[in-house]
């Protein structure tokens, strides 16, 4: 039985019953205005012409085709995944040993590990940009490809290890304390016991790094020099230049890894929350 089917006063039930609708409504809206150019984008790629123009006069995959015959493209997505994999890797690591250090250990400075593993999510992507420039390219002289991946490294790390600490606050440390009395080191109890437990919430962690790498614009856009662009950087210099439906493809394409990653980690968490029940 509902409230509202629980409130006996005809007046106020009419109230609930409103505001509920009311409510309903509002969200419904939102959700519409946050997924309508979504879908635009998606029906767009179907656009037969080669004009933008809403809506299209036929349907068609010609743009699709386009999109695996276009060597330009291809080489942009070889290029974001060489850049995404090792940052997703790099993270990853780091991430959990920091979110390892915060949950297990007490020393000098923690607080001040936990604001700098999360400060790079408050500082303005513009300002970090430009520091990533004149310190790693001005300063140290750093090889474009190596200074693109730390640059990534950075942007994604914070967000890496805010979904992998909480697997280790809820993680039972009296199975570490058993494997301890077994006589396992250290060493072995974190291999053979806690990072298995933990392990689901890693793999969440390095999905949500790669897609953020993946999908990664400002930072490369700024640190990157010359060199095939990656995939946001070749849609930008698409919209900027040459507009064709092949954009709408290459954007789709681009929007079904980035929701496939997110998806993939919010299930592993979903199933972890579950197990731990």
């Amino acid at each position: 039985m509902s409230a509202i089917d629980r409130v006996t006063d005809p007046l106020e039930r009419f109230t609930q019953a409103h505001a509920a609708r009311m409510a309903a409504a509002v969200i419904v809206s939102v959700i519409a205005f946050l997924w309508l150019p979504i879908g635009v984008l998606v029906f767009m790629s179907f656009a037969d012409g080669g004009v933008l123009s809403f809506p299209p006069d036929e349907l068609t995959l010609r743009w699709y085709r386009e999109f695996l015959t276009n060597d330009a493209a291809i080489d942009a997505i070889v290029t974001t995944l060489t850049i995404s994999i090792p940052a997703t890797g790099i993270t990853v690591a780091l991430s959990t040993m920091i979110a390892y250090a915060i949950d297990r250990y007490v020393f000098p400075g923690r607080s001040w590990l936990q604001l700098l593993a999360t400060l790079p999510i408050i500082v303005p992507l513009v300002v970090t940009g430009v520091a990533m420039v004149l310190f790693f390219k001005g300063t140290l002289g750093l090889p474009d490809y190596v200074a693109v991946v730390i640059a990534h490294v950075i942007r994604t790390v914070p967000f890496a290890t805010l979904v992998i600490l909480p697997t280790f606050l809820s993680f039972d440390r009296g199975l570490e304390e058993a494997s301890k009395d077994l006589g396992a080191d250290e060493f072995e109890t974190f291999r053979q016991v806690t990072l298995p437990n933990v392990f689901p919430g890693v793999v969440a962690g390095g999905l949500l790094a790669f897609t953020l790498s993946f999908n990664e614009f400002v930072y490369t856009y700024f640190v990157k020099g010359s060199g095939d662009p990656t995939l946001p950087v070749y849609i930008w210099n698409q919209i900027r230049y040459n507009v064709t439906p092949e954009v709408n493809v290459i954007s789709v394409v681009f929007l079904a890894v980035a929701v496939s990653m997110v998806l993939a980690a919010v299930s592993i968490t979903r199933v972890e929350l579950i197990a731990q029940r």
